[in-house]
């Protein structure tokens, strides 16, 4: 028994799931739209599968449709669809799924409270991943002739605002590393000095350090993934370009102290593990910053206070703003942060690029050098 605008009316199931269904359908949503989801499975045909049925089965390995990525990945995509489109549009037969249902879904899922940080809702680089999701089932159904078009294809998904990357100075950089607990200081030091990500820098084991190499370098081939269970798996890096060696400068050599063993971490955990990052931010990363951004903390003991909070991997920014402010190459770092396209590089950092903003005044400057001599202005 339920409502739809202050009236009450029942519905009847052949079975406790599909009732339970309906039922969670309006808890979630409302009464009138589990009514219009009821009766457009109830004119469909049978014999064809409901968009979480379909789902279901593109998801699973054995079926064949989805192929060439690893089972972590796949278990991640079974969790985002669980999550995010199923639960409005996974009731619907995969025939009668359209466009203005995306869009719905769109306009629901913005408002959607974010798994992490309080008082969020979920960012549009996510929605955008769950739509990549959803596509690509549909386009399978649609190569499978269960449907003649993609609804979500060309879809406008939310632009947001993307938060920007914090770009610490070295001054900056400098008071952040003071207040780093000795212990993990020169795992600290390694990250700013190479922008390596995170997962790439806790998955270096000895075997990829070369300290006898002029200058010396590490090799990055391998980073912590997702696992099918949602436990860190060792794995091939990000792309293929993320495979690449990175040289590092005498004083960071130094820092990484005497090689230890081919097959042990080169920065472990205090049990010989790898170091887990929600733990390090936690207990580490996040006090070292809250002092860093104290003022009177900083001015106490000669250094330059932080005045935006940067996270773990505004290192790795800081890093590339470093090498930029420099003068070095974009093609050089790109390959260093080891990004699979120049345009990445380019988008990121291509704006803090050396004496590109004077250049482009000065020639649009000695373009319109007297147009306003040809107007007697007064």
């Amino acid at each position: 028994m339920f409502r739809v605008d202050g009236i009450q009316r029942q519905e009847s199931f052949d079975d406790p799931a599909s009732a339970d269904e309906f039922k969670k359908t309006i808890d979630r949503f409302d009464a009138a739209y589990a009514l219009s989801l009821l009766h457009r499975k109830q004119a469909a045909d049978e014999t064809v599968p409901t968009l979480r049925e379909y789902t279901n089965r593109y998801l699973d390995p054995t079926q064949g449709l989805l192929t060439g990525i690893e089972p972590g990945t796949r278990a991640g995509y079974v969790r985002a669809a669980d999550r995010s489109f199923l639960p409005m549009l996974g009731p619907i037969p995969i025939d009668q799924v359209t466009k203005a249902d995306v869009g719905r879904w769109l306009a629901w899922q913005e408002v959607q409270p974010a798994m992490r940080g309080k008082g969020k809702t979920v960012a549009p680089k996510t929605i955008k991943n769950y739509h990549a999701i959803l596509s690509s089932v549909l386009a399978s159904a649609v190569e499978e002739k269960l449907r003649p078009d993609n609804p979500a294809y060309r879809t406008r998904l939310p632009k947001g605002i993307r938060e920007e990357p914090v770009f610490l100075s070295v001054d900056e950089f400098t008071t952040l590393l003071h207040f780093i607990p000795d212990r993990h200081e020169r795992f600290v030091y390694f990250l700013a000095g190479t922008g390596c990500r995170w997962g790439e820098a806790t998955a270096l084991m000895w075997s990829a350090v070369d300290l006898r190499s002029r200058p010396a370098s590490i090799r990055v081939e391998q980073a912590w993934k997702k696992g099918e269970t949602g436990a860190p798996v060792l794995k091939h890096p990000k792309s293929a370009k993320s495979r690449r060696t990175v040289s590092i400068p005498d004083d960071i050599a130094a820092a990484l102290g005497a090689p230890k063993r081919a097959d042990d971490f080169v920065f472990p955990s205090t049990t010989g593990s790898h170091l887990w990052y929600g733990r390090f931010r936690h207990s580490v990363w996040n006090p070292a910053v809250e002092m860093a951004m104290d003022a009177a903390l900083c001015r106490s003991e000669g250094l330059t206070p932080l005045t935006r909070r940067p996270t773990i991997h505004d290192l790795r920014h800081s890093h590339a703003s470093w090498l930029i402010a420099s003068g070095a190459p974009l093609p050089y770092i790109q390959a260093r942060l080891g990004h699979e396209s120049i345009q990445t590089t380019v988008n990121v950092y291509g704006h803090l690029v050396p004496d590109v903003h004077r250049q482009m005044a000065d020639v649009v400057g000695s373009t319109l050098a007297g147009v306003r001599s040809l107007r007697e202005l007064t």
